[in-house]
């Protein structure tokens, strides 16, 4: 009793200002990362931790409240990549960018993936971010077998060797994801289908060397079936393109 009475006695000033305060840390934990300068890789695990962690909605191009953040998230001038394709920075300095963030980049895909599937109007986020990751996954690739000379005495050599290997499995996926992407017209409008093919074509030379023969046989089936179906003109030119540079392993010129 005695205590409940000292704690009825805590001035209200005290109990108003310690209010205010959690309120105020709990506000800042669920803000988006700031737009005013380029993001690296804590900016986008900050942002999926504040999504999965404190609810806070992921950033849309159509809410005029978070566009700002969703163009900041896909920035080219953002630190890795800016960084990754640095060629007067080491390789080291380089990947290690590159790869600090290519994971939380990859579970916002998914996350916007996933509200997709409940119903929500995220088809153009989902394509612009799709291409974005699938530049700093090129960039990533490019680097990866310069990296792992830079390791060759380290004692954990095989252990870097196994990491880059799930490295170049997650970017086969991605490349694929792109190709299904680009064939999905009832989520994805011809302007960012449009979008998906021209980010296959380019970064096509970085996948080059990860691709299995089964992987091309896969792809190209996949790109045939939707060229056989397709009526939208443009479309079918780069798909084309797109087609007969895996079957024959080339890069455009």
């Amino acid at each position: 009793m005695g205590q409940l009475f000292k704690i009825l006695k805590v001035p209200a000033w005290l109990l108003l200002w310690a209010s205010l305060a959690a309120q105020s840390a709990n506000a800042q934990s669920a803000r988006y990362p700031p737009t005013d300068q380029p993001w690296d890789g804590t900016s986008y695990r900050a942002l999926v931790q504040r999504v999965e962690d404190n609810g806070l909605a992921l950033p849309t191009l159509s809410d005029a409240a978070t566009k700002s953040v969703f163009e900041r998230m896909v920035n080219i001038d953002n630190i890795p990549l800016h960084m990754g394709l640095n060629r007067d920075l080491s390789v080291t300095i380089r990947f290690q960018r590159l790869d600090s963030s290519l994971p939380a980049v990859h579970k916002l895909v998914v996350l916007y993936w996933n509200e997709i599937k409940k119903g929500k109007l995220y088809a153009a986020e989902l394509a612009k971010l799709m291409v974005y990751e699938s530049k700093i996954s090129a960039a990533l690739l490019d680097l990866s077998d310069r990296y792992l000379a830079t390791l060759k005495d380290d004692k954990r050599y095989q252990i870097h060797v196994a990491y880059l290997d799930q490295v170049k499995t997650s970017a086969r996926l991605l490349y694929a994801g792109l190709v299904q992407g680009m064939t999905d017209t009832r989520l994805h409008s011809s302007a960012d289908i449009q979008k998906l093919i021209t980010a296959a074509v380019e970064g096509l030379p970085s996948y080059h060397a990860v691709l299995t023969d089964q992987d091309i046989q896969d792809l190209t089936q996949k790109l045939t079936e939707h060229i056989n179906v397709t009526t939208d003109q443009p479309h079918k030119v780069a798909l084309n393109e797109l087609r007969d540079l895996l079957k024959n392993r080339r890069i455009r010129t």
